[in-house]
Parts: C-alpha cells; sequence; structure tokens
C-alpha cells in the first residue's frame, strides 16, 4: 500500500507540474496543456482507485506490470495519454526555451 500512496503523491506531483507549465506557456498554450495534463492525471488515479477496489492491484509493482502487459485498457490508456501531455508539454517549453520565441 506504501507503493500506491507514492504513485498517488507523484500524481500530485503531476498537477503541480501542470499549474508551473500554464504559468510559464502564454495564454492558449499553456491552459490547453494543463487541462490535458489535469484530466489525464484524474484518469489515471480514477482508473487506479476502480483497479484498487477490483482488486486487481495491490502494490505499485501490480500497477507497472498491469499498465506493461496491458491487463486494463482503462488504466493503460489513461497513463499513456498523461505521459503524451507530459511530453508534448516539456517539448513545447523546451522549444521556446531554445529558440526563444
Amino acid at each position: 500500500m506504501k507503493g500506491i500512496l507514492i504513485f498517488a503523491a507523484l500524481l500530485l506531483a503531476i498537477c503541480a507540474t501542470s499549474l508551473g507549465i500554464n504559468a510559464a506557456l502564454p495564454s492558449p498554450d499553456g491552459a490547453l496543456f494543463a487541462i490535458a495534463i489535469l484530466l489525464s492525471a484524474a484518469f489515471t488515479a480514477m482508473s487506479l482507485c476502480i483497479e484498487l477496489g477490483e482488486g486487481r492491484i495491490n502494490d505499485m509493482r501490480d500497477v507497472m506490470k498491469v499498465i506493461e502487459t496491458h491487463q486494463s485498457l482503462r488504466l493503460t490508456l489513461a497513463a499513456y495519454g498523461l505521459g503524451c501531455a507530459l511530453a508534448a508539454s516539456i517539448t513545447v517549453l523546451a522549444y521556446r526555451g531554445l529558440f526563444g520565441i
């Protein structure tokens, strides 16, 4: 259960990161990326709660195993969506930082 609490703390850190991205990027881009990240994090947390309730996962290793083996399509898609939203926002931040746009 300790691993699940760590995962929840990571989701909260991702939410804080999304607020930082919202502040760092100009108006339409920052808001869109923040919304995408927050929605993905919410769906990931909701899917994690459903999987916990159904007894499929009990530890952090189980979460990673379920995502890697695609045992739960809901959790897999939510986690991939979260990763893609974070990668896209970091790419835009790096692009703007390197080229000064």
